[in-house]
């Protein structure tokens, strides 16, 4: 089949058709999740998982992404977040390949500038202006090391200060 050809519709794709979207906003790739049965789909805004039967069950902005892992064997998808919060999970199978290549050029689109940080050779974390891609806002972010602690003044400190370079940089 040629490139430029149109695809044929997947169920994917015609339970994505139907979520709710920002004016302007569409569709960019969906897929299944096989273990759970859910839809997940990249918008160029937004990434959104969707029930079996089309219901919302969460929406993220592309910045709320930290990091993602394709294991083309598999076709697993694995996400981390920039909260923290515990990592994502999607079996999409190895016969995917669009779903995963719009995860990580929407990824990139929200990455304006970003840099490690660290004390002395000591690794911190990562100081990045994100970008929104709804509204179009620049938006500061840190993401720290698992073993730094919340009382680390000087940690906290030299990462704040990396995150003010950055947001200098891009004129915030």
């Amino acid at each position: 089949m040629a490139f430029w050809k149109r695809r044929e519709r997947s169920e994917a794709d015609v339970v994505a058709q139907g979520m709710r979207r920002a004016a302007g906003d569409r569709v960019m790739a969906a897929a299944v999740d096989i273990t759970t049965g859910s839809v997940v789909v990249g918008t160029v805004q937004e990434l959104v998982v969707l029930a079996p039967d089309g219901a919302e069950v969460t929406r993220h902005r592309w910045l709320d992404v930290d990091a993602g892992s394709w294991e083309s064997t598999t076709g697993t998808l694995s996400v981390t977040w920039v909260d923290g919060s515990r990592g994502t999970q999607w079996l999409f199978g190895p016969d995917e390949q669009r779903f995963p290549m719009v995860f990580r050029d929407r990824v990139e689109a929200s990455r304006v500038l970003d840099a490690a940080v660290e004390d002395g050779g000591r690794p911190i974390g990562r100081a990045a202006i994100r970008k929104d891609l709804r509204t179009g806002e620049l938006v500061p972010q840190l993401m720290y090391e698992r073993r730094v602690r919340r009382d680390d003044a000087m940690a906290h400190l030299v990462a704040e200060r990396t995150l003010a370079e950055l947001a200098e940089q891009v004129g915030l």
